[in-house]
């Protein structure tokens, strides 16, 4: 829609460029008994810079000048009223000049020219005293800056509400990729995690459930597990690749639980009150997979907080069991109403994408607000898959 509004604004631009250059050619042979030949030349080359204006603006603006320069000297010596630029033709010509350039290259541009012209229009007001007075020429560059500048505000305005809806829709349209991005590595996560999970596992159960199976059978079943674990990691990157938006690598290290400590001091560090209760828990006390989800539980709890409630502190309570990591994350609320699932998009991507990082291994989060003032994340998490749990107990010894 909008490059058809384009093409028919161009259109436009060509056609009063025409017209005007065959009107003013006219009127400068007829009225003003300028030269056919000059008054083509003139009519045609100050209207054509309307047109050069919408390609080369700078080119166009200098070639405007010396048109309506000339223009005027041309018709010098008949001492009529008007000079030298509030002759209807050439005047509207300039004028449609400085609109365009100030549309396509900015006011900066439309200023200078007129700045330039006014003082062209100061110095033709002086070689043209012995046959128009001074003060009404004067009078006639005064007026033409005060049409030109009252035009080149509108057309400033006008600009400006282009580039802001301009702004507002490509804003949209990526946030509506980011938005479509993250649905699609929803949908993959639910159709397929789950359902490679489960072939990880019984293929690695399967020796165990399944009576005289062969060393090949039982090595095939360690391989198929084996490949259905890899599938799940590399879908796993896939889905955060998916959620990686422009302008950002995606290439970092995949932060941890040994990371918590300094996601700590890196909250503090923009003000925020972190108070930490529990021991922190080793690298070698979860799986990688855990440690990760973990990270970005709390990072997405902090980055919460300290959106919608920056003045509050923040408690996190870690404990570890030997088969699960429970934690909480609690701020008060100080009047501002709970993140929900559709507003809080930041970090981890809010709390759908908490819920599906402890669901992805085999955990579960609950967030909302309690019964008092605070807004608490909870979630509890195996220390281990179950793709690893499987593997340990799946080993025979030798």
């Amino acid at each position: 829609m909008l490059k058809t509004w384009a093409g028919r604004g161009r259109l436009a631009v060509y056609v009063a460029a025409i017209v005007l250059g065959i009107v003013q050619s006219a009127i400068l042979t007829d009225e003003y008994s300028v030269a056919g030949g000059v008054a083509l030349l003139l009519g045609g080359t100050h209207a054509g810079s309307i047109a050069l204006a919408l390609w080369r603006p700078v080119e166009a603006a200098g070639l405007s000048l010396v048109a309506v320069t000339l223009t005027a000297l041309a018709m010098v010596s008949l001492g009529r009223d008007g000079w030298p630029w509030m002759i209807p033709p050439p005047t509207l010509t300039q004028l449609l000049v400085l609109i365009v350039l100030t549309l396509v290259a900015g006011w900066r541009l439309a200023a200078i020219t007129l700045g330039i012209q006014v003082a062209a229009g100061v110095v033709l007001a002086v070689v043209g005293v012995a046959w128009n007075d001074f003060v009404p020429s004067i009078g006639e560059v005064a007026n033409f800056a005060s049409l030109a500048l009252m035009l080149g505000a509108l057309a400033t305005v006008a600009r400006r509400l282009a580039e802001s809806r301009s702004a507002l829709r490509e804003e949209h349209e990526r946030r509506s990729v980011v938005e479509e991005k993250a649905r699609i590595a929803r949908e993959l996560h639910d159709v397929i995690a789950h359902n490679m999970s489960l072939i990880t596992v019984q293929a690695r159960s399967a020796p165990h459930r399944v009576d005289d199976v062969s060393p090949a059978a039982e090595a095939e079943f360690a391989e198929i597990a084996d490949l259905a674990a890899s599938a799940l990691r590399q879908m796993r990157g896939v889905l955060d690749v998916l959620r990686t938006e422009e302008g950002q690598s995606g290439r970092v290290p995949v932060p941890g639980i040994d990371g918590l400590a300094e996601l700590f001091e890196s909250a503090r560090g923009t003000g925020q009150r972190v108070e930490v209760r529990g021991d922190l828990p080793e690298l070698s006390d979860v799986a990688p997979e855990v440690g990760t989800a973990a990270y970005r539980i709390v990072q997405e709890a902090l980055s919460n907080a300290r959106r919608h409630a920056p003045a509050e502190p923040v408690s996190v309570d870690l404990a570890i069991g030997e088969r699960d990591l429970e934690i909480r994350v609690a701020n008060t609320l100080d009047g501002a109403a709970p993140a929900t699932a559709a507003e809080s998009t930041g970090g981890g991507h809010g709390l759908i994408g908490m819920r599906e990082r402890a669901g992805a291994v085999g955990g579960s989060l609950t967030a909302g607000a309690s019964d008092g003032d605070e807004f608490v994340v909870e979630a509890r998490l195996p220390t281990q898959t179950a793709v690893q749990t499987s593997g340990k107990r799946g080993r025979k010894t030798p």
